[in-house]
Order: structure tokens, then C-alpha cells, then sequence
């Protein structure tokens, strides 16, 4: 006889037909599930089942077995069947899945003029991402509905079909659309007057008969409209359509009211302001309104501003008035006398020296007086005080002006502060109480208080949430924690006590991961800090919730936890919402720098250019391979440059490109460091030689810790010069140039490794923290390579923000390489040498034109030849320094210090032979990065030959160099 349990789970509710009394306490035989009508082996349903083999079949552990298994977001329905089995339980958990939305389509029975299959896709997946949940159907059909009355279709008819598709589960979402007619734009009235004329308006709002009539796109010009008439002054014009519909909603009359507004004239009476703050204190022109909350504002910020210089009787009301159609707004500036402090008296301060206090006073004798600086003052000693365990002291101030008889005379202020020190109190212990589940140690570890020490009543509350974030983060989350003080009756002792109520500590039942479509569920498991059985502890959420939205595969990550029958336990629900796999990205641009060129004219001399080149780059890009974090990029660029590097040359240009592909795969091997595989083919040409290079490598990086890192790399690669602007023909170092611009085809082979230490804020530009960074590089005939040598390189930077809250950034760079090789008759060849000069190096100067330079040329350390061109060298020195101030709407301006060179050898660095610039430079944070802008100036120019046949004819270098570009110099 075979008995069935039919147990359904909707809305929340559990409904239970049948003898449920036959199978309740008797032992479970075996657990199947069932997805529509075949069996399944999931190991995930097995392990959040309640329902396990051999134990009594409980109705609870039903309940939440089906919780559980509606929790993964997976089915629109679970229902169990059981029956009896030589007395036992036989349970079939019975699935209807859910279909995820795979694909999206639309179908039009009349062509629709203004929309495309992308964005009406857009439509949807803008507002519920790649994989639309089927259930919110009919509020599509409402969005796409919208979208193309938007455009004018006001009667469209959306109809939707999902076609289901089974092994796997999904579904095709599909929409047909029929546009009907287009509502078009009929009589157009427009009423009041337009500051142009009716024809151009109308162009203007896109307001012509017979064109689409297209609601978003009207309002779009109409704003535009209006903000261009604010721009020019007129705050409060106004533009306001209404439409009527007629002919059966085919046309769209309609009338458009518009307010000019006057012009507006902001107007400064009395004493003068400076003319460079008065738009930041009357922000009028920015906030492109007249708002009497804004005007009154303004006039508060004035004042303040001014008593903040010492008129501390300023005064700036404003008032408005209409003339000839204008709009003056007049603020009338009253500052009165200034004040000025003759006298700062700082009395009663015995526990605390003068030489502690003064300097972080604001409040200075000679400087101008002002109350809010006194305020803070007076704030400051308190806190001073507090910190030394005077937790009732008080610092009464007064400020004393001394009249003169000339009321527009400076006003002297004796400015006194009395310190009422009151008692000391120290800390006589510190006791915990109630503490079970964490001992004294370590709590006492995150206390700050201790025995002897100075009380501050600040501390108390930073240690009582220490410890209440102690007991959180090992899943006591209804921990409660009081701190009490005992203070002895003179108020010198005090004894603190933390009473703890514990309550009951949650552990993780399951671990629930859903919305993982191309993602395996082992790699979203491995970034989960917590697992089955361990506490549910706040740190380890927090840091499960960074870790999987630093992976860069999901739009939305989101930790819950789900409440059943047991109290002391919960589901932690992770729900992600996966990230487009595929990137495609390209673009046009142009970069500019000044490059070095030969003058055949005369002999052969470098010669500096300004030269101006196209680029374009494509990027595609594909994460989440096979289900992990891995990925494949492939990134071109082509620059094509309008002249030959040779001014007076007439053979072929040459063009620069780059082909970069790169494969990441983390974790590589199941171990904590990842691998990337990169593969480059390109063509570039530097100052003195043109060269073609394919190459590929292997990289294990592995981070330590969150700021620290160690990566380890085989390289080889095939480079050859294909073009060499440097004469051979020159005694003293021919041999020299002969071996280093050898136009044979080289193979390097070659191993690295770096430790990177980087606690930057941003990547691209920051503001604070450090860079460090040290790597070596090894090739060796040994490993396949052709020429031997070794190689190193030492970066460090600074960034530090000053002080007065202005966003002013100090950065500094030094950089260090070093490089010899093992045999001198085979030198490291040119692509491999250090070269500095350009716009990431010493700005003063064009692109590798830094060098050691002597005439006549010295061929034991010169590393730029007799006509001026760079040859490279195994050492280099580059020294930077900058000063960024940001201004307004992403522009900011530097000043920069670069020193720095390039030596032959590293036996002959010196500091006395760095070459130094100065120079200023405009950033821009467009879309697409730092826009960047430097001109640098050698502040020592040096005699150089004019003329390859004859020597003695001396010219100077130039001294600026200009450079564009994208990104930080450093």
C-alpha cells in the first residue's frame, strides 16, 4: 500500500494533505529529486536538505527542506511525495524550475521608423540585466509600451510569447510589436516671446509639422534651450509644452508657453569683495537660478567669509529690482572695521605646556580675529585636556575689543582663554563582565583603556564598539554592551566596566549561491569567507561581499541571511547578477610630442619636431571563460605619422602599431597565484632606430597581502632594427654604435620576477599612499638567449594631500635601473637600454634625448652621439616632483620638478650629472582618462654641434619641450 504526502509551499505557506501522522518518526529510505520527470543528482540539493537518509522524517525539517530549496532561486514550485517502504520513508522532492530568459527577441508586423532591436533590448536590460526574470513579463511589455510612445508610437501593441526550452532550462523571451501609426506634430502656437525668431526656435525644439511627435526628445531640447538661456543670464526662463491630440491621436498639436525672464545682473555695492571669489560666495551663474533660499544663502557666506578675515561686524543683504527688463540682485557689502588680536592671554593651564598648545591655535597675535577660529580653539585645548584624562575640563574665551576713535580704524581684540583644568582622572581598572564565548585576552587586545592610563571618555565608546564588533563578528549578532565608570569621590580614580550580554551565537546552516548562470559555483564558493557550521559573523560577510565584487564578473553581489526553524542557525543567501561577458572598445585620438628627426641639410644633426599623429585602438575583451574568473583580451593600436623622421627624407613612412593578447587565469593550479599568458606583436620607432618585435610570456603573480605582491615571468621574444638613424661613421665611438645597432634579428630568452608594495588610492590618479616596486631581469645563453644580461629596476612614490582641505596633491617619483652584460662584445641590445627624456621621464626634454653628451664625443661615457642622437645606456637616474591643484569640472593645473639621466655604465652614475627641468602642465578627467598637457624647460641649455661635417659650429639646445598625452606622468 503506498500513501502520499503532497506538502506545496506558496506564499509562504506550507498546506498538507494526507495521513501525515503514517510517515512522521519513522526512518528515511532515500531522497530523489525530480526535475520535471527525470531524476537528478545535484549535489547542492543534497546538501541542504533537511531530510537526510536513516534519521526520523520530521514535518520541520520538510518545511525547510522546501525553504531551502525555493531560497536558490531556482523553482517556481517544490512539492514532496512520500511513500512507505518496508517502513520507511521513501521522499521524492518534485521541481518546477524556473526558465531563465537566455535570449531576447522582437518581431514587427509593420516596419517602425526610430527604433532598433538594440535599444529596445536596452529597454529591458538596463532595468533587469542580461537574464530578465520571466515573472516581470508584463511590466516589460509596460516599459516597452512606454519607450515607443516616447517616440511617438502612443497606441503601440506589445505582445510577448516565452518559448521554453528544457536541458538545460531556459526560455526565449519574445515580443511582437505592432508600432500602429506615428504620432506626428501638427499646429504649433507658440505663446509669449522667444528671444529668437519663431523659425529658429521651432528648429531649435525640433518642432515641425509633420515631423515625429517624440515626448523625451522635446523635453531634452527644451532643457537644453533653457539652460543655454541661463548660461547667457536669464535665470528664470521658462519653456512649457501642452499638447492636444486630435485626428485619433495622429497628430499632436502643440503650444508651447515660454517666459524669457529678465536678465539678470548680479550687482556688488559697498566695500569690494574680491572679484575671483564672487562667484563661489554667489554661485548664481552655477546653480543658473535666483532662488531666494540661494540669494539668502549668499549673503550669509559673505558675511562669513568676511568675518572670517577679521570684520566681525560684516554685513551683506541683498535686495532686487527691476529696471528696463532687467533683474539687478544687489548685495551691499558692509564690512566695517577689522579686528585684529593685540593680545592672546593662556592662562590656567598647568598640566599642559604652552609650547604643547600654541601651535595648533589658530588664534594669533597680529592675524585677523574671528570668532569661529576662537570656537575651535577653545574645542581644540578641551580635547587636548580630555585626551590626558581631564574629563571635566572647560575653557572659557572672551574676546575684548578696544575702541579707538577712529571708527574705520583696526580694531584691536585682547583675546583671553582661563583653563579650568578640574581633576585627573586615571584609570583605576577595567573589568569585563558577562564575557563566555571570548575571553579577557582577547578582548583586552581591542580595549584601549588600561589600568594607569590617563581616562578619556572617548575611548569608553570606541572600546565598548570594539568589543560589540568583536562579538558580531563571531556570529553573536543581539550582543549587547554597556560601559560603566566608578569615579572615586575627589573624581581621580575611575574604575570602567564592560557588562556584556552575550544572547545566542548563529552559526551558517547552508550556504545558498544563486543567479550564477556562466559562473561555477566553486569559483563563487572560493571568495565566501564563510562555509557551513562556522559563525555568522559580520567581518567575514563584509569581506565575502568586496572580495566577489573585486572579481569584476557580477553587476550586483548581495549577501542575506534566511531565518528557519532553528534559532541559532541561518541560510547566508548569495544572489549575483553575472556582468556582460563580452567587451568590445576602440577609438580615434592623436597623440603629440616632440620627437627627434635627422636634418640631411645639414649633415645628419638631430633636430626636434613637433609632431602630431592619428591613432585608433581596438580592445575585445572575454571574462568569466568556462564557468571561472578567467579571461582573454586582444588590444590593437595603429598610429600613423605624417611625415618621415627624416625632414627632408621622401621614402616611405613608417607606421607604429601594437597587437597585445592576453590570457589570465587565477588560481592557477588551485594555488593562491594567478598565471597570464601574453603574446605581443609590434612596430615601433624611438629616436635613433626603428624596431619590429613579437614576443610572448608566462607570469605567476601571487598577492601577499592586500597591498603587497610578488610576480615571477619567462619571457622570449624576436627583435630586430628595421630603420637606424645613428651614423657609424664617427671614430671615436663607430665600434660602439656598429655592435649596439646590429641589424640582425636577436632572440632574448629571458626570466623576472618584482615585489610590488602599492597602498595608492586610485590607480590612475592618485592622491594619496605609496608605490614601491623592485624587479630583476635575467637572460642568459643558458635559457635560449643571444645575448647575456642582467637587470634591474627600483621605483618608489609618494602621494600625500596638504592640508586645508583644497584637494592640493605633493606627489613624488624616484626611479633607479640598473643593467650589464655578461660579455661587452655582446651589449644589451637597443630596445633592452634605459633611455630618459619625454613626457613620463625629464620633461624639459624631447622623446630618449637625455643623455651624457661631451665635444668632443668621449666614448667610454657618452650615451648620445656627436650629431645628437640617444644610444642608450645600462644606468639610469629619473627624479620627479609635482604639485597638482584641482580647480573645477575635472580641470587641474601642476607644476613639476623633473631631474634625471642616462649613463653608459653603471660604475659611472652621478649626481652631478643629472640634467633638471622645470616646468607647468593642465590635466582634464575626460571619459577616457587624464588629458594631459606639460611644457617643460631645461633650466640649463647646453652647446651643441649645428653641423655633422664641422663641430666647432656650436648651437644651443632648445628649451622647451611640449608634450600631450593621456594619463599621470607618474
Amino acid at each position: 500500500m503506498i500513501l502520499c504526502v503532497l506538502c506545496v509551499l506558496r506564499g509562504g505557506e506550507l498546506t498538507v494533505s494526507g495521513a501525515v501522522s503514517d510517515f512522521l518518526g519513522k526512518p528515511v529510505a532515500s531522497v530523489r529529486f525530480v526535475l520535471e520527470g527525470r531524476d537528478v543528482t545535484d549535489p547542492t540539493f543534497a546538501q541542504i536538505v533537511e531530510t537526510a537518509v536513516d534519521r526520523p522524517l520530521s514535518m520541520v525539517q520538510v518545511r525547510e527542506s522546501i525553504a531551502h530549496l525555493f531560497s536558490l532561486g531556482r523553482f517556481e514550485d517544490v512539492s514532496v511525495d512520500a511513500s512507505l517502504d518496508n517502513g520507511r520513508v521513501a521522499l521524492q522532492y518534485i521541481l518546477a524550475p524556473i526558465h531563465p530568459v537566455t535570449r531576447i527577441r522582437f518581431g514587427r508586423r509593420t516596419h517602425a521608423p526610430g527604433f532598433d532591436d538594440g535599444a529596445l533590448r536596452r529597454v529591458i536590460t538596463d532595468r533587469y540585466g542580461s537574464a530578465p526574470p520571466v515573472g516581470r513579463t508584463i511590466d516589460m511589455v509596460r516599459m516597452l509600451t512606454d519607450a515607443l510612445g516616447e517616440r511617438g508610437y502612443l497606441h503601440a501593441s506589445v505582445t510577448p510569447r516565452i518559448q521554453i526550452d528544457h536541458a538545460p532550462e531556459r526560455a526565449t523571451l519574445s515580443f511582437d510589436i505592432d508600432p500602429g501609426a506615428r504620432t506626428t506634430i501638427g499646429e504649433v502656437e507658440i505663446v509669449g516671446r522667444a528671444t529668437v525668431s519663431r523659425s529658429e526656435f521651432l528648429q531649435r525644439l525640433g518642432l515641425t509639422a509633420g515631423a515625429p511627435y517624440q515626448r523625451e526628445q522635446l523635453a531634452t531640447r527644451i532643457e537644453r534651450y533653457v539652460e543655454e538661456r541661463r548660461r547667457r543670464g536669464y535665470y528664470e526662463a521658462k519653456v512649457a509644452p501642452s499638447v492636444r491630440l486630435a485626428d485619433g491621436d495622429r497628430v499632436a498639436n502643440v503650444t508651447v508657453t515660454v517666459d524669457p525672464g529678465p536678465l539678470v545682473r548680479v550687482v556688488f555695492a559697498g566695500d569690494s569683495l574680491p572679484a575671483d571669489r564672487r562667484d563661489e560666495l554667489v554661485p548664481v551663474a552655477r546653480e543658473g537660478s535666483v532662488d531666494e533660499d540661494l540669494l539668502e544663502d549668499s549673503s550669509n557666506r559673505i558675511e562669513e567669509y568676511l568675518r572670517a578675515l577679521g570684520y566681525r561686524d560684516a554685513k551683506a543683504p541683498h535686495t532686487r529690482g527691476t529696471s528696463n527688463g532687467e533683474l539687478a540682485i544687489t548685495f551691499t557689502v558692509a564690512r566695517g572695521p577689522q579686528y585684529r588680536v593685540s593680545r592672546l592671554e593662556l592662562s590656567g593651564h598647568a598640566a599642559v605646556s604652552t609650547s604643547e598648545l600654541a601651535p595648533a591655535l589658530r588664534t594669533r597675535v597680529g592675524e585677523p580675529f574671528s570668532d569661529s577660529r576662537l570656537d575651535a580653539d577653545v574645542a581644540t585645548i578641551e580635547d587636548a585636556y580630555r585626551r590626558r584624562g581631564f574629563a571635566a575640563v572647560r575653557a572659557p574665551s572672551a574676546a575684548e575689543p578696544q575702541r579707538t576713535a577712529n571708527a574705520s580704524a583696526q580694531v584691536p581684540v585682547i583675546v583671553r582663554i582661563v583653563v579650568n583644568e578640574g581633576a585627573r582622572s586615571i584609570v583605576d581598572g577595567v573589568a569585563l563582565e558577562g564575557n563566555r564565548a571570548l575571553d579577557d585576552a582577547a578582548l583586552r587586545t581591542r580595549i584601549g583603556l588600561a589600568a594607569g592610563a590617563p581616562f578619556v571618555p572617548g575611548q569608553l565608546t570606541i572600546d565598548r564598539d570594539a568589543i560589540q564588533a568583536a562579538y558580531n563578528d563571531r556570529g553573536f549578532e543581539n550582543a549587547s554592551v554597556t560601559a560603566r565608570t566608578s569615579f572615586s569621590q575627589s573624581n581621580t580614580r575611575v574604575a570602567v566596566t564592560y557588562a556584556i550580554q552575550e544572547g545566542p551565537q548563529i552559526f551558517v546552516d547552508h550556504v545558498l549561491i544563486v543567479g550564477n548562470v556562466r559562473t561555477s559555483t566553486e569559483t563563487i564558493e572560493r571568495e565566501l569567507q564563510v562555509a557551513p557550521g562556522d559563525p555568522f559573523g559580520l567581518h567575514a560577510l563584509n569581506e565575502s561581499q568586496r572580495r566577489l565584487s573585486a572579481l569584476g564578473l557580477f553587476r550586483r553581489v548581495r549577501l542575506a541571511e534566511l531565518r528557519h526553524g532553528e534559532d541559532t542557525k541561518r541560510d547566508l543567501l548569495v544572489t549575483v547578477e553575472e556582468a556582460p561577458a563580452t567587451t568590445v572598445g576602440g577609438g580615434l585620438g592623436a597623440e603629440g610630442r616632440v620627437r627627434v628627426v635627422s636634418e640631411g641639410a645639414n649633415g645628419g644633426v638631430a633636430a626636434q619636431r613637433f609632431d602630431v599623429a592619428p591613432r585608433m585602438f581596438f580592445e575585445y575583451g572575454r571574462r568569466n571563460l568556462f564557468g571561472k574568473n578567467r579571461s582573454i583580451n586582444v588590444f590593437g593600436s595603429v598610429s600613423l605619422h605624417p611625415q618621415n623622421r627624416d625632414a627632408f627624407a621622401t621614402g616611405p613612412r613608417l607606421t607604429e602599431y601594437r597587437v597585445l593578447g592576453t590570457y589570465r587565469e587565477p588560481r592557477l593550479l588551485n594555488t593562491a597565484a594567478d598565471g597570464l599568458l601574453t603574446a605581443t606583436l609590434e612596430q615601433q620607432f624611438r629616436s635613433s632606430f626603428s624596431f619590429r618585435r613579437r614576443g610572448a610570456s608566462a607570469q605567476a603573480a601571487r598577492r601577499l597581502t592586500r597591498e603587497l605582491s610578488i610576480t615571477g615571468a619567462y619571457q622570449i621574444q624576436r627583435a630586430e632594427l628595421i630603420d637606424v638613424n645613428v651614423s657609424t661613421n664617427q671614430p671615436e665611438i663607430g665600434s660602439l654604435i656598429e655592435r649596439l645597432f646590429s641589424r640582425e634579428p636577436l632572440r632574448l630568452s629571458s626570466f623576472s620576477t618584482s615585489l610590488i608594495r602599492d597602498t595608492r588610492d586610485d590607480t590612475v590618479s592618485p592622491t594619496s599612499g605609496d608605490y614601491v616596486s623592485a624587479s630583476g631581469q635575467l637572460a642568459a645563453l643558458a635559457i635560449g638567449s643571444q645575448v647575456g644580461y642582467m637587470k634591474s629596476f627600483f621605483t618608489a612614490q609618494k602621494f600625500h594631500v596638504l592640508g586645508g582641505g583644497n584637494g592640493i596633491v605633493l606627489a613624488g617619483s624616484a626611479r633607479l635601473g640598473m643593467a650589464a652584460e655578461f660579455d661587452t662584445a655582446n651589449p644589451i641590445p637597443e630596445p633592452e637600454r634605459f633611455f630618459a627624456g619625454g613626457d613620463t621621464t625629464v620633461r624639459g626634454f624631447a622623446l630618449d634625448t637625455l643623455g651624457v653628451r661631451h665635444n668632443p664625443t668621449d666614448a667610454q661615457s657618452d650615451t648620445i652621439d656627436k650629431n645628437g642622437f640617444p644610444i642608450g645606456g645600462n644606468a639610469t637616474v629619473i627624479l620627479n616632483g609635482e604639485l597638482r591643484v584641482p580647480l573645477s569640472g575635472g580641470l587641474s593645473v601642476v607644476s613639476f620638478f623633473d631631474t634625471g639621466n642616462v649613463f653608459q655604465r653603471v660604475s659611472q652614475l652621478n649626481v652631478t650629472d643629472l640634467r633638471n627641468a622645470v616646468g607647468f602642465g593642465v590635466r582634464y578627467k575626460s571619459p577616457f582618462g587624464p588629458l594631459r598637457v606639460d611644457l617643460g624647460f631645461k633650466t640649463h641649455v647646453e652647446a651643441i654641434p649645428c653641423k655633422a661635417d664641422n663641430p666647432t659650429v656650436a648651437c644651443f639646445e632648445t628649451r622647451p619641450a611640449l608634450h600631450i598625452s593621456f594619463g599621470q606622468a607618474f
